[in-house]
């Protein structure tokens, strides 16, 4: 084998080794980045059902806020 086959040989090999590492190095990205999305998605699903959860009770709380306003214009004008 003369000395440019070995040189071209060599150049393949490692640019393919060069591509490899990025593949490797763009997969372990990639399954970070997953991980990162589901822990997201599972913090978000958690706040949401807390939200939920609370919205009954901030909408019993503004109801009661807005009767007493009501009653408070009703049987008093003069605040107005």
């Amino acid at each position: 084998m003369n000395r440019l086959e070995k040189e071209l040989q060599s150049y393949a090999r490692a640019k393919h080794q060069k591509h490899d590492a990025f593949m490797k190095a763009f997969d372990t990205w990639e399954k970070e980045v997953e991980a990162t999305l589901s822990k997201l998605e599972n913090i978000n699903g958690k706040l949401l059902q807390q939200f939920e959860a609370n919205m009954s009770d901030a909408e019993a709380f503004f109801a009661k806020k807005e009767k007493q306003f009501a009653r408070m214009f009703r049987q008093g004008g003069e605040f107005l």
